[in-house]
């Protein structure tokens, strides 16, 4: 089989391509260590103002900041191809009850035929990926998703969906699909952060999606703890000031 020869114009794509993933990479690069500064200056501010709650909060939240920012650096590393495929391969029928590498929906060296009686002779009727098209299309909860994840050819994971949230524009879509995928409990700590800045949910970013679901689950029981002694706090304020003007003479609010 000849060897396919990129044209200059598909040189010059691609090209241009890799020098646009470079700079998306750059900016997201930024985009993090910007975050890890923010964050190691309110927790200058939160020592400062000793509310060790929200120390021991944003210490969490820097640790798996710097982490995301290392696992983002370590997988734009450039690895060679373990497995290129050879320019001068030919069919071998011995061989060839296979795709072709990098594709998997026919088999070179046969006919159409000659491939479907194949898959017939082996009972193979469906790929992988018909199956879980047909077994998205299935599901119930299909209809509510949004249209973007309702396109997709299998449900969305996790952590797919929390990947949406770097792009404003899917960032309303991203929610629903969270919400969607987790359990209703942390329903409105994803709200009430996403209200705050949607990129914050990324804190909660994992390999699995039950990992994802347990640090929903853990990042909402702190917000709730955060909120609570935020209110305790304010209520106190608020009675030191009362009772301070009470002193003074200050007649308080009619």
């Amino acid at each position: 089989m000849p060897q396919h020869q990129l044209t200059p114009t598909q040189k010059s794509k691609i090209k241009k391509q890799e020098e646009r993933r470079r700079r998306e990479r750059q900016r997201r690069e930024e985009e993090y260590r910007r975050r890890i500064e923010r964050l190691r200056r309110q927790i200058a501010e939160a020592r400062k103002r000793r509310q060790r709650l929200m120390l021991l909060l944003l210490l969490a939240i820097l640790a798996i900041q710097e982490s995301i920012l290392t696992a983002f650096q370590r997988s734009y590393i450039d690895w060679p191809d373990p497995d290129p495929e050879p320019s001068n391969w030919t069919p071998d029928p011995a061989n060839d009850f296979a795709p072709k590498h990098g594709h998997d929906d026919y088999c070179d060296g046969y006919s159409r035929e000659q491939w479907n009686r194949m898959l017939d002779e082996r009972g193979i009727r469906l790929s992988r990926k018909a199956e879980l098209k047909e077994a998205w299309k299935a599901d119930p909860e299909r209809e509510l998703f949004p249209q973007r994840y309702k396109d997709w050819g299998y449900r969305p994971f996790l952590g797919e969906v929390m990947n949406d949230l770097a792009e404003p524009r899917y960032q309303r879509d991203a929610l629903t699909g969270l919400k969607l995928l987790s359990p209703p409990e942390v329903h409105r700590f994803l709200d009430e952060v996403y209200a705050i800045n949607p990129l914050d949910l990324l804190h909660c970013r994992a390999e699995l999606s039950v990992d994802i679901a347990r640090n929903f689950q853990s990042h909402a029981a702190g917000w709730d703890e955060y909120k609570r002694r935020q209110a305790e706090e304010s209520k106190r304020d608020k009675e030191l000031s009362r009772k301070n003007d009470d002193d003074k003479g200050v007649p308080g609010p009619k």
